[in-house]
């Protein structure tokens, strides 16, 4: 005799539920009840796991940052020299669209977008994303063009990111990701002469 397979615990269907709905409908036009609902959670599940909504988005951004962080991870690792360890946020930014994403926009940005002050917890994750960014850029623009010229080249290719992330939410996510990458090349090439 086999017994049914078992549900995913609760917290996990919440956050798979809020993962498919706060970031594709918005975190602040997807109401609670929608998101218990897909969850097959109570509300008092919901209360006891997270607190309230905002906690909910704060864990549900903390675990899209570690999954952006291990397709982060793996395009570095894949890279062999300098350069190209920069210019990981580019394939990784592709791979994860096309393996995990199932909206067109940035969960950080839209969260950001939509929640002028967010909760403490939630400002805390878009804070360490933030870092997440930055920190690295800075490490791999120091490998390229030397500890004088890191911060201007970093935030160079910060913007040519960003600004692919805008470009994903207005036309074809892979086009924008290509020109994106080519922006942050000419940059690169320009600063360095590489």
């Amino acid at each position: 005799m086999t017994t049914a397979p078992r549900k995913r615990p609760a917290r996990e269907r919440l956050l798979a539920a809020a993962d498919e709905l706060m970031f594709v409908d918005g975190v602040v036009l997807t109401p609670v009840d929608v998101i218990l609902r897909r969850a097959g959670a109570s509300p008092a599940t919901l209360y006891s796991n997270f607190g309230n909504k905002d906690g909910l988005i704060a864990a549900a951004l903390e675990r899209r940052l570690e999954d952006w962080t291990q397709a982060w991870d793996a395009a570095i690792a894949a890279a062999d020299s300098p350069t190209g360890r920069l210019f990981a946020i580019f394939p990784a930014l592709r791979d994860y669209q096309r393996e995990r994403l199932q909206e067109r926009w940035c969960a950080f940005s839209g969260t950001a977008a939509a929640m002028g002050d967010p909760a403490p917890a939630i400002a805390r994750m878009l804070a360490a994303e933030d870092e997440l960014l930055h920190s690295r850029l800075l490490e791999f623009a120091a490998e390229v063009a030397g500890p004088e010229r890191a911060a201007d080249l970093a935030d160079q290719v910060a913007v040519a990111y960003l600004g692919t992330l805008a470009g994903m939410l207005r036309g074809d996510q892979e086009i924008a990701i290509a020109r994106g990458e080519l922006v942050a090349r000419t940059l690169v090439a320009s600063l360095v002469g590489e």
